[in-house]
């Protein structure tokens, strides 16, 4: 398990579109090299703290990787190819819902993240209640004796600044030239409860902001990480399945039951899936099994145009 692998910086706009844009030119595959630091503080305009920064967010969220030959850098990967073709900034909201997926299914590159949808069931807490609980997870399954706390502390003042806005953190007034927020706090999925206790609030997502083919992205992600960890599936999944378990639709979005049913029903209105009643249980089954995360990113490009 990684944790404090950003070097306490969050992802600002325009930073993984400028990132993902310089690994996709030949000349550049080696510009996140240690031995290339000056080249890609010059070429980013980024510290180098921020520069490891960036690198670490481009691969959590499953933009780039280590080439086959690491001394090559690194190259961009389908679902990073597919996102710089069709949405090059990062503006649509199809793929901030699938960075923040990938984000959150990260279990041990992004280990606080993962913990904190999959994992942290308490709606509203405070820093101590979470850090005190990714503590007991990571001595559960972790190999490493002992992981420093300030780690985990400054995961979380990273998990905050991923999902909330500046302005609704901060005691004072925040002018908007001097502050970059994440993109990602564009999903509304945190908020604060109480400045006054430093309480705050997972939210669940909007469902008008929540496209449909997200969640079947989502699917097709769980589906993967469990193929991964060595789990045979069926072609059928369960309701309680998508709503509670690691890597679910409902975990990483935060859904409650009628706001997932309701995604389900239009995925199924438009012929992805078909949900059963088996012994007054919900059963869904996806119309193509092979379906990947990506097709889904992919068909939701063509619904947007």
């Amino acid at each position: 398990m990684k944790f404090k692998a950003h070097q306490s910086f969050f992802i600002r706009k325009g930073w993984l579109s400028k990132g993902l844009h310089a690994v996709s030119s030949p000349d550049k595959k080696a510009i996140f090299m240690p031995s290339n630091s000056r080249l890609a503080m010059d070429e980013l305009g980024l510290g180098s703290n921020q520069v490891v920064a960036l690198r670490y967010w481009l691969q959590v969220t499953d933009l780039i990787e280590c080439a086959r030959d690491k001394r090559n850098g690194h190259v961009v990967t389908d679902l990073g190819r597919l996102i710089l073709d069709e949405d090059p900034y990062m503006e649509e909201a199809g793929t901030l819902w699938a960075l923040h997926c990938n984000l959150a299914s990260s279990r041990e590159e992004a280990a606080a993240w993962y913990f904190f949808f999959n994992e942290f069931s308490m709606g509203v807490f405070k820093k101590d209640d979470f850090t005190r609980a990714l503590e007991r997870y990571v001595f559960t399954f972790n190999d490493k004796k002992e992981i420093a706390l300030t780690s985990l502390d400054a995961d979380f003042s990273c998990i905050l600044s991923t999902y909330i806005p500046h302005e609704r953190t901060s005691r004072k007034a925040v002018s908007p030239e001097s502050v970059i927020d994440c993109p990602l706090g564009e999903l509304g999925l945190l908020d604060v409860e109480s400045r006054a206790d430093k309480t705050y609030r997972k939210i669940p997502a909007n469902p008008r902001t929540l496209p449909p083919l997200l969640v079947l992205y989502a699917i097709c992600s769980m589906r993967e990480h469990l193929q991964n960890d060595g789990v045979d599936l069926s072609d059928e999944m369960r309701m309680e399945t998508l709503l509670d378990d690691p890597y679910s639709p409902g975990r990483i979005f935060t859904l409650d039951s009628i706001g997932l049913l309701d995604k389900l029903y239009e995925l199924e209105n438009d012929g992805y899936l078909r949900i059963n009643r088996t012994a007054g249980l919900d059963v869904v089954r996806l119309s193509d099994a092979d379906l990947s995360r990506q097709d889904c990113l992919s068909r939701y490009y063509d619904v947007i145009g």
